[in-house]
């Protein structure tokens, strides 16, 4: 059987976006998300950020989205600052912001200008709410993108109170939109010989994910599904979780007729098999099975579903994952020098595989090298220092 794994590449290998050149100056997680996954193919990322958050740089936190980068310190509200952003603009292919809208025009750094020297630009605006409409100037997090977009409503707990979810699943799937828009455009460049600029909305994101629950609004001509998991719960005990003797999670996620029936056969209730979507049965089956899973633990569990039709799944713990043979298979964690885990790589390419070649920067690490490619001298590089255009842990 071929397993499409991806290739082991040499050191000197082409990666799939190789030559790519990317400027990233957002600053929370979602650009830096998205850029990570170009760099991580093997697009050039320079991170610009501005010296006087060297003390306090959001992102420095998250080892992940300080991989495979460059790192300059810029201020950008100085004339000197934006001219030499403007020279790396002119050598770019993409510029990733997250600003509030309107911010880089203010500091002239924005996509008009940009184009003006740079016709073949790919410029990415992430924002909440995006670039227009009446809420884009609003104050947004991810929260606030989730209620706003419907997602929130549809994640609630016993109380119906809705759930705030431990990762942010607005930024990071804005960041995967803008991923998707930035890889578009660079087609689409290939073709028309000219950039573009794209504007993502983490709101728009999450209300694109809505296909199922929008439909089932058409369908029964009423407000979205917001009876929340209890109820939805106890109409569908073949999809959901229970607890187990040792106060773990498991899940089951037999939705199709023969995964029922599997089910039903190794917990010994065959009399259920063919009752799966009958409602006026949902209760006693989802108490059955509460009673059932409640008798053993989880790794007992787990141990009887072994077989490649047992649709059940662990509610695993961070460190649990950390030793899932399944993950370790799929290369899904990378251990930074120091330890510190973060994810692999997801994507899995066979001929062009992304890869790991440096670790987290250090602020302004890079911003002396940078500003001799562009062709500053070391007294050109030094005034810009001493005024506090550019900053570096060695100039």
């Amino acid at each position: 059987m071929n397993e499409h794994r991806p290739s082991v590449p040499s050191p000197d290998a082409p990666s799939a976006l190789e030559g790519i050149q990317v400027l990233d100056l957002s600053r929370l997680l979602p650009g830096p998300f998205c850029s990570t996954i170009l760099a991580d193919h093997g697009a050039s990322v320079t991170v610009i950020e501005a010296p006087w958050f060297r003390n306090g740089s959001v992102i420095a936190a998250i080892p992940m989205v300080q991989r495979n980068k460059r790192h300059i310190a810029l201020d950008l509200k100085q004339d000197a600052g934006r001219r030499i952003f403007m020279k790396l603009a002119a050598k770019a292919d993409v510029i990733i912001e997250a600003f509030r809208p309107g911010v880089v025009r203010g500091l002239g750094v924005d996509y008009e200008e940009v184009k003006s020297l740079n016709p073949r630009i790919i410029y990415c605006s992430l924002s909440g709410y995006g670039q227009y409409g009446p809420l884009a100037k609003k104050a947004v997090h991810d929260l606030n993108c989730m209620a706003f977009s419907g997602v929130l409503d549809l994640l609630r707990d016993a109380q119906d109170a809705p759930i705030e979810p431990g990762i942010p699943f607005a930024g990071l799937v804005g960041s995967l939109s803008a991923t998707v828009g930035i890889l578009i455009a660079l087609q689409a460049r290939h073709t028309t010989g000219s950039g573009q600029y794209i504007d993502v909305s983490m709101s728009d994101a999450l209300i694109s994910l809505l296909a199922l629950p929008l439909a089932n609004l058409y369908k029964a001509a009423s407000n979205i599904d917001s009876t929340g998991n209890r109820e939805r719960s106890r109409v569908r005990p073949f999809y959901r979780s229970y607890r187990t003797k040792d106060n773990r999670y498991l899940t089951v996620g037999a939705l199709e007729k023969h995964l029922w029936e599997q089910l039903c056969h190794k917990l010994g209730c065959p009399s259920y098999a063919q009752r799966q979507h009958d409602e006026d049965a949902a209760e006693e089956i989802g108490q059955y099975l509460e009673h059932t899973f409640g008798r053993r633990s989880l790794d007992e569990w787990m141990a009887t579903f072994n077989d490649a039709d047992d649709c059940v799944a662990p509610v695993l713990s961070g460190s649990e994952l950390l030793e899932e043979s399944h993950v370790k298979a799929r290369e899904m964690l990378y251990l930074s020098p120091d330890g510190a885990p973060q994810p692999g790589i997801a994507l899995k390419l066979t001929s062009t595989p992304g890869r790991i070649t440096t670790s987290e920067y250090k602020f302004g690490e890079h911003t002396g090298e940078i500003l001799i490619e562009l062709g500053y001298d070391e007294r050109n590089i030094a005034e810009l220092a001493a005024c506090g255009t550019v900053w570096g842990p060695d100039l």
